[in-house]
């Protein structure tokens, strides 16, 4: 479900590019020093627009260094690293833990068992510091399930609780930017959970799977204004958002996501697309 928070990389400045590839790569090796190899396949590039958002704005103390890594082994490509990396690659486990859950609970495939059962190890190793956020996490995901088992076709309830799922990962720590943080968490949950369930329908209905847009199945033009509709007035409201938090830092770097990065995202699923960049 997750990865649809990226960059526009034909829109950003090359200087911007290799920062924001520099976090990245921070996130990724931070998972692989604490929580093995195996945690870097759930890296994800919504939680590396989490830890850049809120570098910008706690303006962390950056550790930065240029390594080789077996992707890209030819030459050596910057690490930035701080505090708030950690945070990150923390949300980054328990979200990957959970997905892995609903993959079991949904398709029930060996293969889903077998990685779930594996990345329990990785898990396990997450900081007890965040044990209420990964409780809170489950919780949603408990009356997630109810709504979903019930087959319930509105996509507000459904799609408020991914947002406040979200909501709880973007509330780094109780202080004036909480609230504002916690909105656009709030709404790139539910960004993520209509693209996701949009992007879905087809192959949740070949598999007689649930998705809150099946009633749509035989009336996609209606379905695709309806989503272009909720997505524009989602992103206006991200968009007011970040504006609110007056960022001195990385400023390039958000905005491409949030007026570009997001947006291309967004066409390319309306349009049946898969040209979004595969890797940084």
């Amino acid at each position: 479900m997750f990865g649809y928070v990226r960059i526009n990389k034909m829109e950003l400045k090359m200087k911007e590019y290799y920062k924001y590839r520099g976090y990245y790569c921070g996130l990724c090796k931070y998972l692989k020093e604490n929580f093995g190899e195996i945690s870097r396949l759930s890296l994800n590039y919504d939680v590396t627009f989490l830890i850049i958002l809120l570098s910008s704005i706690y303006k962390s103390k950056n550790s930065i260094t240029k390594e080789r890594c077996i992707v890209k082994p030819a030459s050596k490509n910057l690490r930035i690293v701080n505090e708030i990396t950690e945070y990150g690659a923390n949300m980054n486990i328990i979200l990957t833990h959970n997905k892995l859950k609903d993959n079991v609970d949904d398709d029930k495939r060996i293969k889903d068992y077998l990685f779930y059962y594996i990345h329990s190890h990785v898990y396990n190793k997450t900081d007890s510091t965040y044990k209420q956020k990964s409780e809170f996490i489950q919780s949603k995901l408990k009356e997630l399930y109810e709504l979903e088992k019930n087959n319930t076709m509105c996509i507000d309830k459904t799609s408020n609780i991914f947002g406040d799922i979200m909501r709880e990962v973007f509330r780094y720590k109780e202080d004036e930017y909480t609230h504002i943080l916690g909105n656009i968490g709030f709404n790139i949950g539910k960004y993520i959970y209509i693209l996701d369930a949009y992007e879905d329908l087809d192959e949740d209905s070949k598999k007689g799977r649930y998705n809150p847009f099946m009633n749509y199945i035989d009336n996609k033009e209606e379905l695709k204004n309806k989503v272009e509709n909720l997505i524009l007035i989602i992103l206006s409201f991200i968009e007011e958002d970040i504006n609110k938090l007056e960022l001195s830092e990385n400023i390039g770097i958000v905005e491409n996501i949030i007026y570009s990065g997001m947006y291309l995202r967004f066409i390319n699923i309306m349009k049946g697309r898969d040209n979004d960049e595969k890797s940084i």
